[in-house]
């Protein structure tokens, strides 16, 4: 019987991010204890580092700024490749949900009767219930019944059994299960036919479809790829608590810059794939609670690495965290951010599926993994390294003449303050981006610009901390492992 080496094991693996993280906290301290000047090497190196992340971030960040604002203006619906190459495409929506209320999931269904899109007889919506909701039942059959006859595309619900085998109670079982169900109900043709997952709280930009369409169908070995959507946190932007602006913003902004990086771009939260490209990676994994970042690696793999992530300028409009009061707020933020974190436990899944595979390249295995455990680590460690190392050279008593020793504090001081004042290219962003969709007091100008001041504290708390706990829960065995659905608060 073939036995894995350890280093291949899910009591190692699940380690290696907390193994990681432990290293990049302690990793300063030891070079100054074994050189002060290797030690003080390192700190120059990376804020260094920092300093090309920032400007680097900002300048893609802007790149993509003016192309979603072109790509609005642009009429894709107009095109040859909309009005007569997608004559024979069909569009599958998923919409799961659990306990969202119904005019959330009444939102997300009619900004598809409002899409541009010439070919809606094509367009199949539908809403995945749970079933162990009563809510959600509710909620579908009421959408049936106030909206299947008005619509001029297909509206299907599926409601989702509870207690199978094989699944956990998690988004990616419900969407997989519908999936099939909507195969055995309808012919489809897997390379004509492509399939989308949004959340409930998602509602698509008047020409999403046309961009989905346009993209989808100029795109060379399509069925090789995932095509992720523009989320845009606008739905409740003044109604949300600062923290949460922050977050969903920087959220999006994160997809902003990742998009321009093509080669390392992952798909998050709303995205989209050919029927054949689903069924070849064997559907969504049953048992994940961030089925995104994971769905992108079983395709991959599945692809034997001739496989990429497609940015699409799809807007989809999403919700901010937000509850009945503050404490509640911010105790759901920071279980989002703790399932989103949760995606360093992907490395569980990718070594192995190295291992088995010697056709692709070891450069681009080293890359990609490389590539996984930096981004998890980054966010967990990186921003408290920053914070703390400065005052190294003071603890350990180092007192060279060296001009590099009296110049790390105000340098990383330097760091932060410059975090705190570029924030004015966000903050022109944001308030840009949001005046499109709510309608500003001045008041909310004055919020809108000061809440950006308060990034460096939230960077060292709120973000990290999470991803910290995630990393932790792997290292010490104690998983998560059940999906935590954040709240969603009434519209009506």
């Amino acid at each position: 019987m073939h036995s894995w080496p350890w280093y291949t094991k899910q009591s190692f693996l699940s380690r290696i991010p907390g193994i990681a993280f432990f290293w990049l906290l302690l990793f300063p301290i030891a070079c100054y204890k074994i050189d002060p000047q290797l030690g003080l090497a390192f700190i120059s190196f990376f804020i260094a580092f920092w300093w090309v992340k920032v400007f680097k971030s900002y300048f893609f960040l802007t790149r993509s700024f003016f192309a979603i604002k072109r790509s609005l203006l642009f009429p894709y619906a107009q095109t040859n490749i909309v009005r007569n190459d997608a004559k024979d495409l069909t569009h599958v929506v998923l919409i799961p949900f659990y306990n969202e209320p119904y005019s959330i999931v009444e939102m997300a269904v009619k900004a598809f009767e409002n899409n541009d899109y010439p070919h809606k007889e094509n367009l199949i919506v539908v809403l995945c219930a749970e079933w162990r909701s009563p809510q959600a039942v509710q909620v579908a059959h009421e959408l049936m019944h106030r909206l299947e006859s008005v619509v001029s595309f297909q509206l299907i619900k599926i409601i989702h059994p509870d207690g199978r085998e094989h699944e956990w109670k998690v988004k990616s079982a419900n969407i997989t299960y519908a999936m099939k169900e909507i195969e055995k109900m309808k012919c489809l043709d897997p390379k004509k036919t492509f399939v989308s997952t949004i959340d409930a709280d998602t509602a698509v930009e008047k020409n999403f479809l046309s961009v989905v369409t346009h993209t989808f169908l100029s795109t060379q070995e399509r069925d090789q790829a995932i095509f992720q959507y523009t989320p845009i946190y606008s739905n409740n932007w003044l109604r949300g608590h600062f923290f949460a602006r922050i977050v969903a913003m920087n959220t999006t902004f994160w997809q902003m810059n990742e998009s321009q990086n093509p080669e390392f771009f992952r798909n998050f939260a709303v995205y989209g794939m050919s029927l054949h490209c689903l069924q070849k990676s064997d559907y969504w994994d049953l048992y994940s609670i961030v089925e995104d970042g994971l769905q992108y690696w079983r395709s991959y793999f599945a692809w034997d690495g001739q496989f990429r992530v497609i940015p699409t300028l799809a807007v989809c409009h999403m919700d901010l965290v937000e509850d009945t009061n503050l404490h509640k707020t911010l105790y759901a933020q920071y279980k989002q951010l703790r399932r989103w974190s949760w995606g360093c436990s992907d490395i569980e899944y990718v070594v192995p599926e190295f291992i088995k595979r010697p056709n692709i390249p070891f450069r681009e295995k080293f890359r990609k993994f490389f590539y996984l455990l930096f981004n998890h680590l980054f966010w967990s460690a990186g921003p408290i390294v920053l914070f703390y190392m400065s005052s190294i050279p003071t603890f350990f008593e180092i007192h060279q003449a060296s001009l590099l020793i009296f110049t790390v504090p105000l340098v990383v001081s330097g760091i932060f303050t410059f975090l705190t004042i570029s924030v004015a290219i966000p903050t022109v962003f944001s308030l840009t981006m949001m005046r499109k969709y709510e309608k500003f007091r001045p008041w909310d100008y004055f919020t809108n610009t000061i809440q950006w001041l308060f990034v460096p504290l939230l960077i060292l708390t709120l973000f990290s901390i999470p991803a910290i706990e995630s990393q932790m829960r792997l290292f010490f065995g104690r998983r998560l492992d059940s999906f935590d659905v954040t709240k969603k608060l009434d519209r009506a």
